[in-house]
């Protein structure tokens, strides 16, 4: 019996998770809520038009590209205008808007590097329902088989340790003798505080990298955070509350029998911090440090001459940490990035790196794609 439920539910996800729903941009079209009503289903950006909804049929830009139909290209990575302003849309609503998290960009990536088949075994894994197998709504995280709600997504690192995955960011929960601390507090969740408590058992404080919104969206739950005061502004001005506990270069934090160390990296945002756990030598890095991510540098608050000199800074610091656990993108890295990153930002700079021009948001952008990551500018 066990053996054909497992068969059932494989059957369901092959079904619908399969080569022919995977869209030019690399959308994957079989967790999109169209394709998993239980009538007239839509059949993927590559199917009929008469079963698709009306934006997929007559507004999107990447279905109606006419370079990409003149040209033949079976995926967007394929032109050399990539990422066109379609396609950094879609990205982005995709990566932020929904609760569960789907980059278009790092599929594409994936099946190119490992191929379909792999890339396909990633996304049942990732949309599968784990009480009935049925596949779980990118735009609703809701199962459309069980109903079963689901968004972020505790994952435990050590016995003391804890990552939450939230869509496109993660934050995490570190637990002492005395106390506990969530460093971030993601985008969509509002109940961080109950997540940390019953993991915990313990008082749980608050700690922010820095005030952008993805990283602040359960502030609400807390009186009271540790901040870099340099972004208490930028925080203030989406109306949010609550008393800034301001934190600076050298400080530590006592958790009982656990210390943490903040260092200032400003450049990302003027108050960017990353937090050094001294009993697992790991280096908890906010956004100025990922791979295979975004890095945002465009934005009156955004300064790459700052950002390079936190990133000479954390390379004079490499023989404290073994690991890196950035809030975006892989995870985890390690040390040798810094120095990746540091030369790329260099060659931006002195313009020995050629950015394509983009919008988003309705505004002009360059990106500046290092293979290993991206910057995203001002022009």
């Amino acid at each position: 019996m066990k053996t054909m439920i497992y068969n059932f539910r494989r059957n369901i996800m092959q079904n619908i998770i399969s080569a022919n729903m995977i869209a030019s941009c690399g959308l994957d079209c079989g967790i999109c809520k169209r394709a998993l009503t239980g009538t007239n289903p839509c059949p993927g950006c590559l199917g009929p038009d008469e079963k698709k909804p009306e934006f997929c049929r007559e507004r999107c830009g990447i279905i109606l590209c006419g370079k990409r139909i003149e040209n033949g290209y079976k995926y967007c990575d394929e032109c050399p205008d990539y990422p066109c302003a379609d396609v950094m849309e879609k990205e982005n609503r995709y990566t932020s808007k929904y609760p569960l998290y789907e980059s278009p960009g790092e599929n594409l990536r994936v099946i190119r590097e490992h191929g379909m088949e792999k890339f396909l075994e990633n996304e049942r894994e990732k949309f599968t329902c784990k009480e009935c197998g049925h596949v779980v709504s990118v735009h609703t995280g809701v199962c459309s088989g069980c109903g079963k709600q689901y968004g972020a997504q505790v994952i435990q690192v050590f016995d003391d340790t804890w990552r939450i995955e939230n869509g496109m960011v993660r934050f995490f929960l570190l637990k002492g003798t005395e106390k506990a601390l969530l460093i971030d507090s993601g985008m969509t969740v509002r109940h961080a505080k109950q997540i940390a408590s019953a993991l915990t058992g313990l008082p749980v404080f608050l700690l922010n990298t820095h005030a952008d919104g993805d990283h602040t969206g359960g502030n609400g739950q807390f009186e009271s955070f540790y901040m870099h005061p340099a972004d208490e502004a930028q925080y203030r001005q989406d109306g949010k509350t609550g008393r800034v506990i301001p934190v600076a270069d050298g400080d530590e934090i006592n958790l009982g029998g656990r210390i943490l160390k903040i260092i200032h990296l400003p450049g990302h945002t003027p108050g960017s911090i990353a937090v050094l756990d001294v009993n697992h030598r790991v280096l908890i890095s906010g956004d100025p440090v990922q791979e295979h991510g975004h890095i945002f540098m465009f934005g009156e608050h955004r300064n790459m001459k700052d950002y390079i000199v936190s990133l000479e800074t954390l390379e004079k610091r490499t023989n404290e940490f073994d690991e890196i656990w950035p809030s975006h993108a892989d995870f985890p890295i390690y040390p040798d990035c810094i120095s990746k990153l540091r030369k790329g930002a260099e060659k931006i700079i002195n313009g020995e790196v050629t950015g394509k021009e983009t919008e988003f948001f309705g505004r002009k952008i360059m990106v500046y794609d290092l293979g290993f990551t991206a910057f995203l500018c001002g022009e």
